[in-house]
């Protein structure tokens, strides 16, 4: 039982980090999110239809991105009191993830589509750019 715990604790310190970093980088009003899709575009050499593309798909992500935090003005705070509590209470964090869970699992297909609609929408040069990408971010080179 002690595992589940740590595993639970876990998960749910890892949700609260990124829909944290996302609710700071949201802040500005949707400045970012703009910014993103504009470096992207350069970087990609994107067409007006391919940009279109990815703000729909940006849009998307954010929307979901909301929808994770599940209405919770404060997830934070919540969090902190599960952790802080005397016992840990685990139908609570149990809700919170399935909560979090069915939000995303509901926004599932427009999020895939809107990822299809862009990614399809790619060409072979720009497919490569964003696997090279890919396989840089993703072997820790964050700087």
């Amino acid at each position: 039982m002690k595992h589940v715990k740590k595993i639970i604790v876990g998960t749910l310190i890892v949700a609260t980090t990124a829909l944290g970093a996302s609710a700071y980088a949201n802040r500005d009003g949707g400045k970012f999110q703009d910014r993103m899709i504009e470096r992207i575009s350069k970087k990609l050499e994107l067409t007006d239809t391919q940009k279109e593309a990815l703000a729909t798909f940006g849009a998307e992500l954010a929307e979901t991105r909301e929808l994770m935090r599940g209405g919770s003005t404060d997830i934070r705070s919540e969090m902190s009191a599960l952790v802080t509590a005397d016992t840990f209470d685990q139908g609570k964090a149990l809700t919170m993830i399935n909560d979090r869970a069915a939000a995303l699992q509901n926004n599932a297909p427009e999020l895939v589509a809107a990822a299809a609609v862009f990614f399809d929408g790619l060409d072979a040069s720009q497919k490569e750019q964003i696997t090279k990408f890919a396989e840089k971010r993703g072997r820790g080179h964050r700087h």
